[in-house]
């Protein structure tokens, strides 16, 4: 509360934060603040159509969702992050996910962007054989066929590499030393492809193609088999079930979040260059998804060993930038 009245009136464009959820006994991390006061002030350094995307849980998250209607913020969506392990073996449901809620202050929207395929669906392997099931269907189908490789042609070239080996049962060293095309194709999609000399990003928010390029004015489906290539190719629309694990050897915060899920709900709520206040900044790691995607971040952290964790943290993350 300190730190913030010394940040002027509507200076921020988005608060990304994970409050204390005041649901533990004798923990630290877990102190009581005065919401009323908090969320007052979070309304006076926010811009204008600005975005709080908040993480919760229980009682308190519901609380302090009333308590921004009350302030007139707006509610725009809820998201679900499911953290693909469970919380603890030991209670009686094995708890999953946590949820997190948008709201603007005036008549925000959010961003709609695209996410890499396979991080989008890195953690779904039934749904990435769907669509391997889905492309080799056009195979048998004229019609899709025509319609993928027209979409193709039209709207970009995919480069494949060679890769050193290969058997039934997967991408083996020692195995065969020519693989079949259609492995490197998959292979591609699933371990991704070396980067080139020549790099393009111009169609990364491109959401519809017509028949001689990408137009967002437009809005044209085409057959299902183009639509599967296109998410590979483009990117999928992000989905209010984000999953995303963490890296528990190496976090240095009890309740740290992936720095790639913050990455995500940043592209939702602000854009490059804006400000991002996180108060209650734990391992920092709003403000690593800020330099990663070319945001400013304001944060304030209470417990010492945190904060220095924190700046030794982004310590890093800039040396790592620079190179």
């Amino acid at each position: 509360m300190e730190g913030m009245k010394r940040i002027p009136d509507k200076y921020v464009d988005c608060v990304l934060t994970d409050p204390p959820y005041l649901y533990l006994k004798n923990q630290k991390l877990d102190r009581p603040f005065n919401e009323e006061s908090f969320f007052r002030e979070i309304k006076r350094v926010l811009k204008k159509d600005g975005f709080i995307v908040m993480f919760g849980r229980g009682t308190s998250f519901y609380r302090w969702n009333t308590i921004l209607a009350d302030l007139d913020f707006k509610f725009k969506e809820e998201f679900i992050w499911d953290k693909c392990y469970c919380t603890s073996p030991l209670m009686a449901i094995s708890r999953v996910h946590e949820t997190i809620s948008i709201h603007t202050l005036g008549d925000g929207k959010i961003n709609k962007v695209k996410v890499p395929y396979l991080e989008m669906k890195k953690y779904d392997i039934g749904s990435i054989c769907q669509d391997i099931n889905r492309m080799k269907s056009i195979l048998k189908n004229t019609k899709s066929l025509d319609a993928v490789l027209k979409f193709l042609e039209n709207n970009s070239r995919i480069g494949l590499y060679k890769v050193e080996s290969a058997n039934k049962f997967g991408i083996v060293k020692g195995a065969i030393k020519d693989p079949d095309r259609s492995v490197n194709v998959i292979n591609s999609m699933v371990s991704g492809m070396k980067e080139k000399t020549i790099i393009r990003e111009d169609r990364e928010d491109c959401d519809t193609f017509t028949k001689f390029k990408i137009n967002a004015d437009k809005r044209k489906t085409g057959d299902r088999s183009t639509n599967c290539m296109q998410s590979i190719t483009f990117g999928m629309n992000e989905k209010s079930i984000i999953k995303e694990t963490r890296d528990h050897y190496s976090a240095i915060h009890p309740t740290q979040k992936p720095v790639k899920l913050l990455q995500r709900l940043l592209r939702l709520s602000s854009k490059i260059g804006d400000v991002v206040l996180d108060p209650f900044s734990g391992s920092a790691s709003t403000a690593i998804a800020c330099m990663n995607t070319n945001r400013n971040y304001i944060g304030f952290e209470l417990d010492k060993e945190y904060y220095d964790l924190s700046i030794k943290r982004i310590k890093e993350c800039e040396l790592n930038l620079s190179l």
